[in-house]
């Protein structure tokens, strides 16, 4: 089967290592286990206890139930039996794709986006119709007429990212409602990267599509809004128990069960909901502060504001295409940035402003500012 090329992944995989300022990624500050823990006030001794204890063996096959109905306290309609441990957010959406995505199915990505939620049903021989989202100086925006006439017999899925990645974008509870209605007419899936959700700027968790609609399917990740990466755990929610069959039988194919310490890790954090996304909320909503004050005063830049999310999009107008402008960033500034050709875009940029510590945020963008005073068109 081919697929094509992670953009994103194989540039990290280049380059991550070799500069000094990380100001691509799309995590936030991780904590060490010994942080979490007393941020939460748990007691650090019964931790270990209950840790070194352990017995190392296969964890229940569809997930520790704490986890699950950690999971499912972050829905409104949704009960820990209609959650799927998986191996990271993008353990969730491959599931997913393979499950329910055949050859000859329509699929509508809504673009830019993760990768993953679009490559993997072209490679399964589905034909996927993308979308771009549009701007203006208020923001991103879907274009619902365009959307609708996209649609065909036999759309079986639309799928869409938000928080946007790479975007900072979040989708309007109208719009979701909107593609809610579109897909219930075609009997379709309405299938989200949720990655981000809790991670909404001004209200934190926003309107999640497994909430509202009963063939939605919501893909999450401890590794976003948690600051949880190395956990590697993500899940699938939704109120479709076909789905759930399907995915079910698809992932005994592809893994037996998620890590037993992972798992008990990520449920002390999620019955700590609100302290870890207080902490990560307000951490996000510091450096994005940070980031706008930076993007608005190089001229050579534009950008439109992010609502949620790490991540901003900055666009340059300039000779270079996006992939020789960030590696001549990398060359003369040891400064990592993402080039828009990843998404399909050009003369853009994504940029992260949470996974740094504030002072190297800081001394990073200095550089970038000095490299673009400097460039020449």
């Amino acid at each position: 089967m081919y697929i094509k090329p992670f953009g994103v992944e194989r540039w990290l995989a280049d380059y991550e290592t070799v500069v000094d300022y990380n100001l691509t990624s799309t995590s936030i500050m991780p904590f060490s286990l010994r942080e979490l823990v007393e941020l939460v006030g748990a007691d650090e001794e019964q931790v270990k206890e209950e840790i070194f204890s352990l017995t190392l063996n296969y964890g229940e096959i569809v997930g520790k139930k704490d986890y699950r109905k950690g999971i499912a306290s972050l829905y409104q309609n949704i009960s820990a039996d209609q959650v799927i441990s998986t191996h990271g957010g993008v353990g969730a959406s491959q599931l997913t794709m393979l499950s329910l995505i055949e050859p000859k199915d329509q699929v509508i990505a809504i673009l830019p986006a993760y990768q993953q939620i679009y490559s993997v049903p072209e490679s399964l021989g589905a034909k996927v119709d993308t979308l771009f989202m549009e701007y203006n100086e208020t923001g991103y925006f879907i274009d619902m007429d365009k959307l609708a006439a996209l649609a065909t017999p036999k759309l079986k899925a639309i799928v869409f990212n938000s928080p946007n990645n790479p975007t900072g974008d979040v989708a309007s509870d109208e719009d979701i409602l909107t593609m809610v209605q579109m897909a219930r007419k075609y009997n379709a899936y309405l299938i989200c990267d949720e990655a981000y959700r809790g991670l909404t700027h001004n209200t934190g968790f926003s309107m999640s599509v497994a909430d509202v609609y009963e063939k939605g399917i919501s893909l999450g990740s401890m590794s976003k809004a948690f600051a949880l990466a190395g956990l590697r755990l993500g899940w699938i929610a939704t109120q479709d128990q076909a789905v759930m069959q399907k995915i079910h039988i698809q992932r005994d194919y592809t893994m037996i069960a998620s890590g037993g310490i992972d798992e008990y890790i990520a449920a002390l954090a999620l019955k700590n909901k609100d302290i870890v996304q207080k902490r990560n909320l307000s951490l996000t909503q510091k450096r994005v502060e940070i980031f706008n004050d930076w993007i608005n005063s190089v001229p050579q830049l534009t950008c439109v504001p992010s609502k949620g999310g790490t991540v901003a999009l900055p666009y340059y107008e300039n000779s270079l295409t996006s992939a020789e402008l960030c590696r001549k960033i990398i060359e003369e500034k040891s400064v990592l940035l993402m080039p828009g050709f990843v998404f399909g875009l050009e003369k853009c940029f994504r940029m992260g402003y949470a996974r740094e510590s504030e002072e190297k945020l800081k001394t990073g963008l200095e550089k970038l500012s000095d490299f673009f005073a400097k460039l020449i068109h």
